[in-house]
């Protein structure tokens, strides 16, 4: 039986990808037949209900058997039933009908038991919580109390409405299927390589360079596979060995690369699905999404990278060997082939304003030609672009169960107005207390987070709570991008840190440690999204002058509490200092005026002065000061 659903998988997942690209590039109206993007989806969910049960069996390491072919069988139905039925349904939108119901009803159950092999108990039990509350949230009484539904109005609401289920389908059929092609083209034609070679390039010869080359290239290869996860067993496999030869600890060196891979999705130009949803949501380019994500996502990084540069300094790490350095010839010759298609991905993205998803198709065509150029592809190169469609059917029945499961999510609270009531009870709760009420959704965002993929993180907090923080006037960017930032940084958030948990193998290391090491050197992830909700300079919000002085006044704030958090410069930094150094911090940051916050710099760069002339002393040989601020 494991050899038949084998083979099943091997004919289906690439014909699966194919068909999720004839979507993408909407091969109907090439043939001029008018098709709703609703029918789309049922074809969409055909393949990811009934992808799920080919490729998870019933329970972890069971055989698969008879009852697994016949739920793949039954998922057919369940998912065509609307590319049949739809235009029909779309001109009787209020009508129950009872093979609605059924259909329906047997659609919701496979989506959850797909979510059970493929993800564990808790998304399935996050998302009965919010069914069985749609269901008879009629007799809960305050703020939790909603209109009541027959069962088959729910069920019928759930599974046709283009706001319900269908609403985060058609993301996963689109920018989901679309960038995971993108990925899984440069990757299996040597791309992850061509990263890190380019990160070793630029980064290898300097103090720290293991654990820097570490950040660059997994943050580099995070852009184009959005999936934390699988990024850390991608690249850590590389990374981690590296930066422990070069002396940093296990729990450091899978921390680094747990760090690296979730900044991957909050780094423009090419930042994670949920990004393609802000904008969606807000109704504006991917464009400015993008760019109002740079300024984070650069503190974000350089949070990372003064911290284990800082650490090298510290622990007095050896440099990586040169002969362990690509030349500059080695890594162009076997890396160039990446360029062309990423540039093409970003001309057709910001300059001709295309869809994401077609241009990631569009980057991803391109590529093919370019890959041939690197010897090795040339030989294998139809194998791998078989393996290229299989992977990536693979991944988008993965990715797509978790979307099904946050569409019936948003459709419960869609039907019961919980949106607004919880919106009503948080604006309530912060009525004097703006900061307050960004911790509840800084936490409920984590908890959240910690328990699912950020991508259903976000958009089921984004809904319960993104409208609370924009009625306090926090712009809609802001407050989007803040509920998205502590979605993806829950992958590496204690005590349920999933990243972390995948690199802690891979570095030898207590999953613990790793967590608690990730989340000091990701500190700026913490922090930023509360200033740019009161500084909104930050997200690009504002005048050019107000802008810079905003982000230098940041920087300033983060470099120093990285400074605090290491306990190193140049020299050992006293406990007393370091205290010192996060008050300045805070009250540069603080919201209040620009007189303040500049004072607090100033006080900052007076007491930095001494370790500001080691520096100086480090790099102009000055040995006498060094000594001095020892």
């Amino acid at each position: 039986m494991n050899e038949l659903f084998e083979r099943l998988r091997k004919i289906l997942f690439p014909i699966y990808a194919v068909t999720g690209i004839m979507i993408i590039i909407d091969v109907p109206a090439y043939l001029k037949i008018s098709i709703y993007t609703e029918q789309y989806l049922g074809i969409y969910l055909t393949m990811i209900l009934s992808g799920t049960f080919l490729s998870t069996p019933w329970r972890k390491n069971a055989d698969f058997n008879a009852v697994d072919l016949i739920l793949a069988v039954l998922c057919i139905p369940a998912g065509l039933y609307l590319t049949v039925k739809y235009p029909w349904i779309a001109m009787n939108m209020g009508t129950v009908t009872m093979w609605r119901t059924i259909w329906g009803g047997i659609a919701i159950l496979l989506i959850l038991e797909g979510l059970r092999r493929s993800m564990g108990y808790s998304l399935v039990i996050v998302c009965s919580v919010f069914l069985l509350y749609a269901k008879f949230g009629s007799y809960l009484p305050g703020i939790l109390h909603c209109r009541s539904f027959t069962l088959g109005k729910l069920i019928s609401y759930i599974y046709i409405d283009p706001n319900s289920l269908l609403y985060m389908l058609s993301f996963g059929c689109t920018v989901g299927i679309a960038f995971i092609v993108f990925g899984q083209v440069l990757l299996n034609y040597g791309g992850g390589k061509a990263f890190i070679n380019f990160a070793l390039l630029f980064c290898g010869k300097a103090q720290g360079g293991s654990a820097k080359t570490a950040v660059v290239a997994s943050s580099l290869v995070g852009t184009i596979t959005g999936a934390p996860m699988s990024n850390v067993l991608l690249t850590g496999s590389v990374t981690i060995p590296m930066m422990k030869e070069a002396g940093y600890p296990p729990e450091t060196a899978g921390a680094v690369e747990a760090v690296a891979s979730s900044g991957g999705q909050i780094m423009p130009p090419v930042m994670g699905v949920a990004a393609f949803i802000i904008a969606e949501t807000l109704g504006v380019a991917y464009s400015q999404v993008a760019l109002a994500a740079l300024i984070p996502a650069v503190l974000f990084y350089f949070a990372t990278f003064v911290q284990v540069h800082m650490d090298a300094g510290k622990l007095k790490l050896k440099l990586i060997p040169k002969d362990q350095l690509p030349t500059p010839r080695y890594a162009w010759e076997n890396g160039w082939f990446i360029i062309p298609p990423i540039a093409v991905l970003l001309v057709c993205m910001f300059n001709l304003g295309l869809p994401a998803a077609l241009s990631a198709i569009i980057a991803s065509a391109v590529a093919l030609p370019f890959v041939l150029a690197k010897e090795e592809n040339r030989k294998t190169y139809f194998k791998q672009l078989l393996e290229t469609l299989r992977e990536t059917g693979d991944m988008m029945v993965g990715i797509g169960i978790v979307m099904a499961m946050a569409g019936i999510v948003v459709g419960c609270i869609n039907a019961t107005g919980l949106a607004f009531s919880l919106s009503l009870a948080l604006t309530q709760l912060g009525a004097n207390h703006v900061l307050l009420l960004l911790v509840c959704a800084a936490v409920a965002s984590l908890i959240l987070g910690m328990g699912m993929p950020s991508v259903a993180a976000y958009s089921l907090v984004a809904i319960l709570v993104a409208p609370s923080l924009i009625q306090f006037g926090i712009p809609a960017m802001a407050a989007h991008l803040f509920v998205f930032y502590f979605s993806v940084i829950s992958n590496i958030t204690p005590p349920v840190a999933v990243s972390c948990f995948a690199a802690a193998p891979l570095a030898g290391a207590n999953p613990t440690k790793v967590g608690t090491t990730a989340f000091r050197l990701a500190i700026a992830a913490y922090i930023v999204p509360f200033a740019f909700c009161f500084t909104p300079e930050l997200i690009m919000i504002g005048t050019v002058p107000n802008i810079i002085i905003s982000f230098v006044l940041c920087l300033a704030a983060i470099f120093a509490i990285c400074i605090a958090l290491s306990g190193y410069w140049q020299y050992p930094v006293s406990m007393l200092r370091r205290i010192l150094m996060v008050v300045f911090a805070a009250v540069i940051l603080w919201p209040t005026n620009i007189i303040i916050n500049l004072v607090g710099a100033a006080l900052l760069i007076v007491l930095l002065l001494p370790d500001i002339k080691a520096s100086f002393a480090k790099n102009f040989g000055n040995k006498e000061i060094v000594k001095e601020g020892k």
